[in-house]
């Protein structure tokens, strides 16, 4: 499989974002970039972009022959990466700042148990394993988990303490407290809207709170550390602080922040709103 490295993204507006990965520059969809390009010139020249239908999915377009998959080598962390047919390309550059966080927690703390919701293809569970922690790596898509799984092999950790499941996220944790299961850190990034494993609806204005109670229950509201990451409308980084603070009943520090990536092209894309905890 052909390897290549490197990750940029160098402009947005339009609704759309423009990226590099490796030598590919693609554009893709962005909702919220509800402004016009900084460099309009650098969108002439693109090797792929994503077209959306109006019914969730789309296709993309080619100017440039790109495999069906290949290995990207960022962050230091391998992924194997595709041109979805949503879109979505295997992992998301955002949340680079968290891994280089948890990497810093592994170095300081041993033997930590990781609880990932909604984990999607891995690099926070990635990130974990290579620190040295034991990780549970949930998501509802079997797809995703073998993907996640295939991104174990590419960094040589597959051998180490993870445990994959594919199962409906409330029910899962319920079972968890009921074995009086105990973890020492939470990473989750819940989404607006999904579904189970099984067809079980989740609304993250329904259920968030709930799954933060069901969380404290798995380490008696004294976690170790918190990474929780929202894309949603209305969830700002402050929101997220307060869900967090109200729950947690031990000493640490908050850091509340919007997500976001630098543009080569000058401007900064937003991407979400992130609240870390870290006990004292």
């Amino acid at each position: 499989m052909k390897e290549i490295s490197g990750y940029e993204i160098l402009d947005s507006g339009n609704h759309s974002k423009l990226e590099k990965i490796g030598p590919y520059t693609l554009i893709r969809a962005s909702p919220l970039s509800d402004y016009p390009p900084s460099k309009q010139a650098l969108w002439e020249n693109w090797d792929a972009k994503y077209i959306k239908n109006d019914r969730g999915s789309g296709s993309w377009s080619y100017k440039t022959k790109i495999p069906e998959s290949f290995t990207l080598s960022y962050a230091g962390i391998k992924f194997l990466t595709k041109l979805t047919p949503f879109g979505h390309v295997g992992f998301f550059p955002e949340q680079v700042t968290n891994w280089d966080r948890v990497r810093r927690i592994g170095e300081l703390t041993k033997d930590l148990e990781i609880l990932n919701l909604f984990a999607y293809s891995g690099g926070s569970t990635l990130a974990c394993l290579q620190s040295g922690m034991k990780v549970c790596h949930l998501d509802a898509s079997k797809g995703m988990v073998d993907w996640a799984r295939e991104n174990a092999k590419l960094n040589q950790l597959d051998d180490k303490p993870v445990r994959w499941i594919v199962e409906d996220v409330l029910k899962f944790i319920g079972r968890e407290i009921k074995r009086k299961k105990k973890y020492q850190g939470f990473i989750l990034d819940p989404p607006s809207f999904g579904r189970g494993s099984k067809g079980e609806v989740w609304k993250i204005e329904e259920h968030l709170g709930a799954l933060l109670d069901m969380l404290m229950e798995l380490c008696d509201s004294k976690p170790k550390f918190v990474i929780l990451t929202c894309h949603s409308q209305g969830y700002s980084s402050l929101a997220l602080e307060r869900m967090l603070y109200s729950r947690i009943k031990i000493k640490g520090t908050y850091e509340s922040s919007e997500l976001f990536l630098n543009e080569s092209s000058g401007g900064k894309y937003p991407a979400g709103s992130c609240c870390f905890f870290l006990s004292k």
